[in-house]
């Protein structure tokens, strides 16, 4: 249930084939080093029918007394109106869904679910304190690809409140060729570095297969802010709890040959706050050997 905003239109010579893990305690690969695979570009994906509002009101509907469309398009409802948006089926490669709404004034609060065109329960998507002003918001769609819903904007704790919905979709798949099994990918530059803004609930991610470059010996996972991440790589998993004030790296030995490689990490912020996961199978320097000097750079 991730939902985060956008403003509206950042060494020992080990044997072969032998597998090492190891945290570093210190901090991580320098700032500037580009992680593999690539963090995007986006691809936007199929639109929702008429999720733009273009064709008027058509495939939308409501569950409360007012609802009505005004200029820009925009649908404004009240006295705590749920608006109901078109049917359409998520894509199989989805991983976000943005909306752009809005709340004039205060202390509102908005459930966004998944209403199955098949009937049965709404799938709960996130929980948004939108903002007065009208704009964007990503939420995760790992749990519904593939089947055909409707998305439902509850305003649970906004009697008597005004609600902006402007569009829905269309869906996107934010990090093209990897898997996303939980939570909401937002890229961001953070901490000087660049790479993966995990909030609001966990981000369960594996990376497409890449060859690391020649010579590299081991790969990183770097992670800064308050929460925890797990990573694996070729069976080997290794956690680590992330530090506020200093990158921490989850680092994997890789075996010769330039062998394709996938990871797989878990990132799961402490409530309320959010951890930043860089360097993502990027080559990472040998640890250090028990009994043995620092390596110099």
């Amino acid at each position: 249930m991730a939902t985060q905003s956008n403003p509206d239109p950042g060494r020992p010579v080990l044997r072969a084939l032998i597998m090492f893990a190891a945290v570093a305690m210190t901090p991580a690969i320098a700032a500037g080093q580009p992680a593999v695979p690539p963090l995007g570009p986006p691809v936007a994906l199929a639109p929702v029918p008429n999720g733009d509002l273009a064709g008027g009101l058509e495939g939308w509907s409501r569950v409360g007394p007012t609802m009505t469309l005004t200029s820009g398009p925009l649908i404004e409802a009240g006295d705590n109106t749920t608006v109901v948006g078109p049917a359409f089926t998520v894509p199989g490669t989805a991983q976000a869904l943005p909306m752009v709404l809005g709340v004039p004034g205060a202390n509102a609060v908005l459930d966004i679910r998944a209403r199955p065109v098949e009937g049965g329960a709404d799938i709960p998507l996130a929980t948004i304190v939108p903002d007065r002003a009208v704009r964007s918001w990503d939420v995760g769609v790992a749990g519904i690809r593939g089947r055909a819903v409707r998305i439902v904007i509850d305003p649970v704790a906004g009697l008597g409140r005004r609600l902006y919905v402007r569009s829905i979709g269309p869906a996107v798949e934010v990090l093209p060729g990897w898997g996303i099994t939980a939570g909401l990918p937002v890229v961001r530059t953070l901490w000087g570095r660049r790479g993966l803004d995990v909030q609001d609930g966990p981000l369960a991610a594996r990376t497409p297969s890449f060859r690391p470059a020649a010579r590299t010996r081991f790969i990183g996972i770097s992670v800064r802010g308050q929460g925890r991440i797990r990573a694996s790589v070729r069976g080997r998993t290794v956690g680590v709890s992330a530090k506020a004030g200093s990158w921490t790296t989850l680092r994997f030995a890789v075996p010769r040959g330039r062998s394709p490689v996938s990871m797989a990490f878990t990132a799961t912020p402490a409530p309320g706050e959010h951890v930043m996961v860089a360097g993502i199978g990027a080559p990472a320097p040998a640890p250090n050997t028990p009994g043995r000097p620092p390596r110099r750079s």
